[in-house]
């Protein structure tokens, strides 16, 4: 059988510096070397709390790596794991923790400490009987069940996953996993990369999973050759599912009608209880009933009748298999004894024989649920309703219909219910998929002959139960709205006041109701803002009024024709660069290093130049119009072809540093391209304006460069489109309306939105301090979950705090940048599309830091709703002086899928440069971790001064991400921890009295 720990520690003597595991938090990924060393910190700490054979071990991490790293850690020590995600209701995690009767904890608080500890090599010798790990599924006690698998069947997981017996994995597969890390589904995948040597797993962020588009763009980014999916997810993401992705495991779920003739489709049948693929099946047609394969690895199936007698050939049993390695579900002894019979599992599924492609599952043989492939005991639900509404009865009930999964929750008292605040209760006892959609009061419990409940026999909910008395549409946009919520939400009728979202909808059916409305330009915020047909339709019309009937194409190809003005954040720096004309401050550059063996030099220069063709704002140019206003324009006659430039390793030396050099603002090319090749590698050096290029358009650049030296065409860049709907849009009501939202929001108070300068000064020199942040990305993605805000909206927070303290002031305001592109249509567009924001709070001693958060949250996203008006028109008539910057900035320099060929970017000097701003707080999250970058105005501040401000923004992430976000921390309770003063605002007044 195989051992994963040493086929593990083989690979690593292979291949120590080979990358293999990948995350939001680890992009460059994690090499075997660093796995064996981060897991042997995890073994070392165990061995010191004496732990080993039979113990648990509870893994408490964020989603990503680090729960595989622990997996490994804790098989090194012999010991046996469960895992729960941080999203869990508490209450649940802690009867897991306290079921699995857990010797030790693995979780953001200790993982910092775990880490500093010397590695322990090697690993504990294990039986194939010792304990491996628990998956806690639903249970019908109202708790979870945890199924106990021992270390034999980490084998039969990998040996399971065979086509015709053979591994059809291999070194060179990039596999996405996208299900919960504690499902079954999830434990096989890892353990089947794992075990193939060079193989590459990425763990997506539940952000990036629940956005088709985003996981579409994933795929290709990322190279994805492999993932599993439900059936439900893949006939939403249909066949674009990107030029790099081959094989696509599906399952959790029937994969009915369900096929693929470019690519390998796979159905995979697992339980819990299993531990490994149980049927495997190569789908060749779309069959109206899936079949699930055959086990591939020795594990005698059988059909059994109610009797437990096995079925005739062709008829329909209970499918029950062979697993001699789980031992039942822990502390269940009359379940185990249920479902478990001399080494047989009964799965409870229906099924029969087909004689040429295996088994063919038929349903559920008692009245376990599945929603979305999660798999559901419609007793946990209950227990959970009756606890919420205070009551003692309540019955949960799943449906079917037409490919749609939800649940419905029931009771009999006489009772009102607010189900908004009723699904915010039960989202701190289940998790999401585990809330109903509906709730109906019924008046009495049916009942079987036998007096037990009867299913069945409840109600399944009707439209009219949550939808407002009907009114019919009353033109065709309405109609064509009603029509696509009733195909895409399986409803009768909806009327044109029914709320969408009410009805069941959500971000994965509103981009169906996009597609099945046929309204073109239909976007989400349309749907999002309006929610009712009636509104949706008044939104979109009023826009589209604005914008003509034409599509983005057209739109962009008559908008490539015409002149048009700067939008409002481009002309802030066309005036800022024209002030100061031999400036660079406003270089965005970089210079690449590849080694000529992998990438060859003529295809790099043809690559940039088609690239470069593709995105129309690159080839634009600015002049002054007969008003003597500044114009932008659409120039393709200045692009020049990129030819491969032969030099010398010493030559190049000499001129990398003079490369960046200033852009003539008016008339003149805006960008910058060369290709250099010596006699050892390829250098790259790209330059473009900021006026027509952001941080999101490095990473749309270099994704397409990736894409294009692939083979791979890039998707359309709509940036003459976004010119024109940003220019119509300031003829709509909604843009008046964005300009009151921000004017009633910021006007009327004496805001502090910057730090106090030193002294004034006309002159511009650019001051760079910088600091490592001290934190772990895992520490912040917890406070993250806990406080549900975003990194961006977090370090927003701790600029707003850090200038209250240096300045003591109250009332605080600074901006922030929205990558401002709304529409699906500018995914994919390079341009200057970013929004300047306002946050601004009025602090005091007793707020709690979660209330701040809270407000923080809130004003972005307002900010985000009403970004159509530009602030920055109005930034200096609200506020006192410029305003300060928060950027977060995630993998600025990313190399858009070529990273796993050790690109290199060099540092070259920037001549001539100049501060864009007062102040600008950048947070980079890069490979060498969190890094605090301050961009000053050298002329008005001090060293000294930014130091100290420096220090209060470091020592304030540090404080609060050790914070337990349970507790209602106040803002007096974190000036003890950061300042050791009485009073947060005492403190803030003595730093006033400094300054003055």
């Amino acid at each position: 059988m195989i051992d994963i720990i040493q086929l593990i520690e083989q690979y690593t003597q292979n291949n120590p510096q080979a990358a293999i595991l990948y995350d939001d938090a680890h992009s460059r990924g994690i090499t075997y070397s660093k796995l064996d060393d981060m897991s042997g910190r995890v073994y070392a700490y165990l061995k010191q709390q004496g732990i080993g054979k039979e113990d648990f071990v509870l893994i408490k991490l964020p989603r990503g790596v680090l729960p595989i790293v622990a997996m490994i850690g804790i098989w090194k020590a012999g010991a046996a794991w469960a895992l729960v995600e941080d999203t869990y209701a508490p209450e649940r995690i802690d009867y897991i923790r306290k079921d699995c009767g857990c010797k030790a904890e693995l979780n953001s608080d200790n993982w910092d400490d775990i880490m500093k500890l010397d590695s322990l090599s090697g690993h504990e010798k294990t039986d194939l009987h010792d304990a491996a790990y628990a998956i806690y599924t639903s249970g019908t006690t109202g708790n979870p069940k945890g199924v106990l698998h021992e270390f034999g069947n980490l084998s039969r997981a990998i040996e399971s996953i065979r086509i015709k017996g053979e591994n059809p994995f291999n070194g060179k597969d990039r596999a996405a996993l996208l299900a919960p890390m504690n499902f079954v589904a999830s434990v096989i995948v890892i353990l089947e990369v794992l075990s193939v040597e060079c193989g590459k797993l990425f763990v997506v962020s539940y952000a990036t999973i629940k956005n088709p588009i985003a996981l579409k763009t994933f795929f290709i980014e990322k190279r994805i050759t492999v993932t599993f999916l439900t059936p439900s997810y893949v006939r939403m993401l249909g066949n674009t599912t990107g030029p790099f992705l081959r094989m696509l495991f599906v399952g959790s779920e029937p994969a009915n009608n369900l096929y693929n003739k470019n690519l390998d489709l796979i159905n995979i049948y697992a339980a819990s209880e299993s531990g490994f693929a149980i049927g495997v099946f190569l789908i060749d047609q779309a069959y109206e009933t899936c079949p699930i394969g055959v086990p591939e690895i020795d594990g005698k199936i059988t059909l059994l009748d109610e009797d437990g007698n096995e079925v005739a050939e062709g008829e329909v049993g209970e499918l029950c298999i062979e697993n001699p390695y789980v031992r039942g579900y822990l502390n269940l002894p009359e379940e185990t004894a249920k479902a478990f019979t001399d080494g047989i599992y009964h799965t409870g599924d229906l099924a029969r024989r087909d004689a040429k492609n295996g088994y063919v599952l038929l349903g559920r043989s008692n009245d376990m649920i599945k929603i979305n492939g999660n798999r559901i005991e419609p007793a946990e639900i209950e227990a959970a309703v009756k606890q919420a509404l205070g009551i003692e009865w309540a019955a949960a009930r799943g449906f079917e219909e037409s490919g749609k999964s939800f649940l419905c929750a029931y009771y009999i008292d006489d009772i009102e219910i607010d189900t908004e605040k009723l699904r915010a209760e039960l989202s701190k006892r289940l998790p999401y998929y585990m809330i109903p959609a509906y709730y109906i009061k019924i008046d009495k419990v049916p009942l079987k002959p036998n007096g037990k409940m009867d299913r069945k026999a409840l109600p399944e909910p009707e439209a009219d139960d949550f939808k407002t008395e009907y009114v019919a549409p009353e033109n065709e946009t309405q109609e064509k709205l009603c029509h696509a919520m009733e195909t895409v939400l399986k409803l009768d009728q909806v009327g044109i006041h029914d709320d969408f979202y009410e009805m069941g909808g959500d971000s994965l059916t509103s981009i169906r109701l996009i597609t099945e409305s046929g309204l073109p330009g239909l976007n989400a915020g349309d749907v999002f803002r309006g929610r009712t047909p009636e509104k949706i339709a008044e939104i979109y019309t009023e826009r589209r009024a604005n914008a003509g009937d034409d599509s983005p194409d057209m739109i962009q190809e008559k908008s490539l024709t015409q002149d048009h003005p700067l939008t409002a954040e481009m002309l802030y720096m066309v005036d800022y660069q024209l002030y100061t004309p031999k400036s660079t401050m406003y270089n965005l550059f970089t210079v690449m290093k590849m080694d000529k063996t992998i990438f060859e030099a003529k295809k790099m220069a043809e690559t940039m130049c088609t690239v470069i063709k593709h995105h129309p704002a690159l080839l634009t140019t600015f002049h002054f119009n007969g008003d003597g206003e500044v114009i932008q324009r659409y120039t393709p006659e200045i692009f020049d072809e990129i030819h491969v430039e032969k030099i010398s390793e010493f030559e190049f030396g000499n001129i990398k540093d003079n490369l960046v050099q200033p852009f003539k603002i008016i008339g003149g090319k805006l960008f910058r391209c060369r290709v250099f090749e010596t006699e050892k590698n390829v250098y790259i050096f790209f330059d473009v304006h900021h006026t027509l290029f952001d941080g999101t358009s490095f990473k749309v650049f270099m994704a397409n460069v990736g894409k294009v030296y692939m083979g791979a065409q890039p998707e359309p860049d709509y940036y003459y489109y976004m010119l024109h709907q940003r220019e119509h849009a300031q003829e709509t009501d909604f843009y008046k309306e964005s300009k009151k939202y921000f004017e009633d929001r910021y006007d009327g108070t004496k805001w502090s939105s910057s730090p106090n300068t030193d002294q004034t000064s006309r002159d511009n020199e650019l001051g760079e301090i910088f600091a490592e942040l001290g934190v772990e990305p895992v520490q912040l993605k917890n406070i993250e979950n806990k406080y549900r805000i975003s990194r961006n909206e977090f370090f927003i927070t701790i600029g707003l705090l850090a200038i209250a303290i240096y300045n003591g002031k109250y009332d605080v305001k600074i901006s922030w940048i929205y990558n401002g592109r709304e529409e699906m249509e500018l995914m994919n567009t390079v341009g200057l599309l970013f929004r300047d924001l306002p946050v601004g709070v009025h602090l005091n001693d007793k707020m709690t830091l979660r209330d701040l958060f809270a407000d923080v949250h809130e004003q972005v996203q307002k900010g985000i709703e009403h970004c159509c008006y530009p602030y920055v028109d109005i930034t200096c008539d609200i506020g006192d002086g410029e305003a300060a910057y928060v950027l977060y900035q995630q993998d600025i320099r990313d190399t858009g899928g070529l990273e796993d060929y050790n690109i290199e970017t060099i540092d070259v000097r920037q001549n001539q440069a100049a501060s864009q701003t007062i102040l600008d707080m950048e947070i980079l999250d890069g490979e060498d971790g969190l890094m605090l970058m301050i961009d000053f105005a050298a002329s008005r501040y001090e060293d000294s001064s930014m130091e100290l401000f420096r220090n209060y923004f470091v020592r304030l992430v540090q404080t609060i991400v050790k914070f337990d976000s349970q507790k209602d921390v106040t803002l007096g309770e974190l000036h003890k921890k950061v300042m050791d003063k009485t009073n947060f605002f005492d403190f803030l007044k003595t730093i006033l009295r400094r300054k003055m």
